[in-house]
């Protein structure tokens, strides 16, 4: 008969451990970038955990292909560390959170898990261009044009003025993911309208962090992506005292948020 020694509970563990946030993560079964662009974003929150799940999705992105990973999202939140607290959670999809439509995202996602504060990179976008104050915008997406076009009209119809759109005109998530930080930091000076107060990067599917810097840095104005405006309003729903530590203007705005 073996002897087994009683471990220390959680009784007996350091008080002084922080209880960490925790964020959830909806992505999408064919990303292989999304989940380690957030994961980026979030290092300098080490007070912060994220968990993910996936949702059903194409290889070729559409409005269709990204209309039907709707029916998936409630089956999706319902499974994220299922009994213990989430302090927000995300749909990691920019153009699906427009075909899918904002409220039927918000209204599946909050009933796969009540009473978690919701958070898109599309509505995200939209209130990080409002933090730091930008009406004027350029947007830089990696989509195919009809896909494209409903990215675009979501911005113009939440009052942004369009200086230049560009595309890398790409089918799906296996090209999108496929993206070098270099090759954004190439396509983004071009994007960027004299103009504009700011270039929004479109698509979760997109590895970003390692190119919003150096961009930044050229281009002299702020530079927003889906991923990085996500963690930024998961991290502020969720109620995190410190976003000055995360990386870029955006996360140093101290402008107030317009509610989306």
């Amino acid at each position: 008969m073996r002897k087994w020694l009683a471990a220390p509970n959680a009784e007996t563990a350091d008080p002084r451990a922080a209880d960490p946030l925790t964020i959830g993560l909806i992505a999408l079964s064919v990303d292989r970038a999304c989940i380690g662009d957030c994961e980026a974003w979030l290092a300098p929150f080490g007070d912060t955990a994220l968990f993910s799940t996936r949702v059903p999705m194409s290889p070729h992105t559409t409005p269709d292909s990204l209309r039907a990973m709707g029916d998936h999202l409630q089956a999706a939140a319902s499974v994220l560390v299922p009994g213990t607290r989430l302090d927000a959670i995300g749909f990691a999809c920019t153009s699906g959170t427009v075909a899918i439509g904002v409220e039927r995202v918000f209204d599946s996602l909050s009933a796969g898990r009540p009473g978690v504060p919701v958070v898109t990179p599309m509505t995200a976008g939209v209130a990080a261009l409002n933090a730091i104050g930008a009406r004027r915008i350029s947007l830089l997406v990696p989509y195919e044009v009809p896909t494209a076009e409903i990215v675009a009209d979501y911005f113009e119809a939440a009052g942004f003025s369009l200086d230049r759109c560009t595309t890398f005109d790409l089918p799906g998530d296996p090209q999108m993911n496929a993206l070098s930080p270099l090759q954004l930091q190439t396509a983004g000076l071009t994007a960027m309208h004299p103009e504009s107060d700011a270039l929004f990067i479109s698509c979760t599917g997109l590895a970003t962090e390692g190119a919003l810097a150096p961009l930044e840095r050229v281009l002299r104005r702020p530079v927003v992506t889906s991923n990085q405006s996500m963690i930024w309003d998961a991290l502020r729903v969720a109620g995190h005292p410190d976003l000055a530590r995360g990386n870029g203007a955006l996360f140093k705005a101290d402008r107030a948020v317009a509610d989306v």
